[in-house]
Formats: C-alpha cells, sequence, structure tokens
C-alpha cells in the first residue's frame, strides 16, 4: 500500500473508500512493503481505519515475492467471513495465495490483472522470464481460470489479454477518481514558481514511475525536437524512482542535450499532483503500454490536454473525447504532437475543456462503483456477471 508504487495504490484507496461511502464493509489485506526499499512505519498487528476502510499491513517476510507468514495466516482464518474478494494484481505471494485460500474456502472470487496479461508485459521479468513461466503454470493460471470473473478496465486491455485463452468469464469495468477532489482545481502558478518558469513559458508534465515502459527513451529526444522550434520549453518529470531507472533517463537528456531544460521532481502527493496539472501546458505519456493510464483521466479531470501514444489503453476515449492527441510511438510524431498543442494555444484550451468533461462523466466513482456492485452481488450468488463475456 506504499503511494510511491502510483496508480494501482491510489485507484484502490479511491475505490475502497466510495464503496464505503455506499455502506458496504471493506478491508485491504496487504503487506507493510514500502518502495523502492524498505517497510512502511506502520502497526502489522491491528488494521488501521483510513477514511472507514480497515487495512492490514502484515509484516514482510521474504521481499522478492512479498512473501508474508502473517499476511498468510490471517486469510486462513478469516477469508470464509467475506461474501467477496476482489484481488489485486497477480505473480506476487498476496495476490497468489488470497485467491488459492478464497478458492479452497468456497468464497467468489475476481482477479484484477492491473495490465500485467498484456503481450508486452508478459514478456518482461524483474528476475527471469522462465521463472515467471513456471510461477504462473504452477499457480496463477489456475487462480485465473477457477475466478468468479477477470476484472480488466478496458476493452483493450480484454483483447490484448485474449492470446492466453483464459476460461473465467471477463468484466471490463473501469477505474475511476474521486470527482470531489477535482471539482475545485488550483490555481495556476505554484507548481511553475516551483520549477523558476515563468508564466507564459511552455511547460510539458510528464507524471508517473520512472519505468522502462513508460517510453521516456522516445519522449525525451522528441522533446529535443520540440526545443528547436520553442527553445524555451521546459519538460517536467515528476515521479518517484523506484527501480533505479532514473539514472538512465538523466543520461538520456544529457545524450540528446536537453539536461538544462529538464526538471526533475521526485513523488509528490495527490494535492500536488493536481497542482502541477493545472499549470502544465500538455501532458505527455509515450507509453509502449498501459493498462489504463490513471494520469491520463487525472491530466483530464484538471483540464489539461493529453499526448498519449496509441498503447495507452484509454486512447480511445481521448480520441473519442477531442482531450488530446493520440499517436503512435514514432519520434516525429511526438514532437509534432506535443508542438501542436503548445501552439495552438485556442485548440489546447478545447481539449482541455473536452478532456475534464469526458473524465467527470466516464471515470467519476459514482457511475463505476454501481457496476463494481452488480459484479460483486453476482457472484455471492454464485452467479456469472451480467455483462460477462
Amino acid at each position: 500500500m506504499a503511494d510511491r508504487y502510483g496508480g494501482p495504490v491510489t485507484v484502490l484507496r479511491s475505490l475502497a473508500q466510495e464503496q464505503v461511502r455506499r455502506g458496504h464493509e471493506v478491508t485491504i489485506c496487504a503487506t507493510n512493503l514500502d518502495y523502492p526499499k524498505g517497510i512502511l512505519d506502520v502497526a502489522t498487528h491491528e488494521a488501521v481505519c483510513e477514511n472507514g476502510v480497515a487495512i492490514w499491513h502484515h509484516k514482510l517476510h521474504f521481499r522478492p515475492l512479498h512473501l508474508s507468514v502473517a499476511l498468510g495466516k490471517w486469510l486462513l482464518t478469516y477469508v470464509a467471513e467475506y461474501d467477496v474478494m476482489h484481488v489485486h494484481g497477480l505473480y506476487r505471494f498476496p495476490p497468489t495465495f488470497a485467491a488459492a485460500v478464497a478458492r479452497q474456502k468456497g468464497v467468489p472470487y475476481l482477479i484484477k490483472p492491473h495490465g500485467s496479461l498484456d503481450p508486452y508485459m508478459y514478456k518482461q521479468s524483474g528476475c527471469s522470464v522462465p521463472l515467471k513461466r513456471l510461477y504462473e503454470r504452477l499457480f496463477d493460471f489456475r487462480n485465473l481460470n477457477h475466478a468468479g470473473a477477470i476484472h480488466y478496465t478496458t476493452d483493450e486491455e480484454a483483447a490484448r489479454a485474449a492470446f492466453l485463452g483464459l476460461r473465467a468469464p471477463k468484466v471490463v469495468v473501469r477505474s475511476g477518481v474521486d470527482w470531489e477532489e477535482y471539482v475545485s482545481l488550483p490555481r495556476r502558478g505554484l507548481f511553475r514558481d516551483q520549477l523558476g518558469l515563468r508564466p507564459d513559458q511552455p511547460l510539458i508534465l510528464f507524471l508517473g514511475r520512472l519505468n522502462f515502459k513508460k517510453g521516456l527513451d522516445l519522449l525525451i529526444p522528441a522533446f529535443g525536437q520540440v526545443l528547436r522550434s520553442l527553445p524555451d520549453a521546459c519538460l517536467a518529470i515528476v515521479g518517484p524512482d523506484n527501480e533505479g531507472f532514473g539514472a538512465k533517463v538523466r543520461q538520456w537528456c544529457i545524450d540528446n542535450g536537453v539536461e538544462q531544460q529538464v526538471a526533475f521532481v521526485d513523488h509528490i502527493p495527490p494535492k500536488k499532483t493536481r497542482q502541477a496539472y493545472a499549470d502544465a501546458d500538455v501532458f505527455a505519456l509515450t507509453s509502449y503500454t498501459e493498462n489504463t493510464g490513471m494520469t491520463v483521466v487525472e491530466a483530464m479531470a484538471c483540464g489539461c490536454p493529453v499526448v498519449i501514444s496509441d498503447q495507452v489503453n484509454i486512447w480511445p476515449v481521448v480520441d473519442e473525447a477531442g482531450a488530446g492527441v493520440v499517436i503512435p510511438l514514432e519520434l516525429n510524431k511526438i514532437s509534432d504532437a506535443l508542438l501542436r498543442v503548445l501552439r495552438d494555444r485556442q485548440a489546447a484550451a478545447r481539449m482541455g475543456a473536452a478532456g475534464r468533461a469526458a473524465a467527470k462523466e466516464q471515470f467519476s466513482w459514482e457511475n463505476i462503483v454501481d457496476e463494481l456492485d452488480r459484479v460483486y452481488e453476482a457472484l455471492a450468488r454464485g452467479e456469472p456477471p451480467v455483462d460477462a463475456a
């Protein structure tokens, strides 16, 4: 549950709090793992109540697999008391063991893979691809195939996982944001002041974990091309370096001669991220793969136009709403799209307004939780979800 882990933790917290507001009893079972190292300074012997959500941070015993004996014992003792289990993630002990225990105890469960079944991510491993294949054959495929449903967040994510031939029903329910946090946006200028930028200075924002899949190896040279036309432009790279990838990103900046125009900012809390979106002229996410891309939704909610790759799975929403520019992973296309938004302020304002309207209509929790409730209720009755395929 470390905030530095990024979107999955942010979405889970926000979803759980909305479910509590609906009258549900929600418990989150996790470890006390922190990122990029160490452990969280939280109680491990009792649940912490966070906005009505009970969160258990069980003691971590083996970091690579996120092994927690305490978590395993808790699951074996208490899982049978719950109506439904919503498992988040794959390839680690907590989600793997949780699904197995739910199946053993006869508790219906659904699994949200968070994009890990995308072909691009499927072929990646922080340790060993052959070990990953062995792990899934022994554990995760069994959990997936016996799940009441697999929860995808976009049609694109579901389609990309089809090559695995999983037998469980699939449901597509989007991730969302708490719209109350976006009703009143911060005034423009505070983040720019922090970076030492003028009010009219072109500002491109990347916000997210520094990770190989984010396409920064394309965004940085594309920014170099932008500087040829707009020499006072700035690129702000905001997010935690959890995996030591930042050194490579900084070297790319040096190699492309843009290091003086790139500002690095470490992980910042949600209130400050909204300030960054409000100050940016355009948000850029040129990922090689992206499950939903909640930072795109957040940028839209703040009225910031976006430039994203067609590998970010919510690109159809952006394209249909006119909230920004969707581009293939080609250097010239990226730089052209950024320049298009930066040069035409009126068009950028229209994109921002369209994105904000789309974020409110399609990504606020109000309707999304209704959809999830219907899935939970069907599973609790022993029935396949109505919208399952």
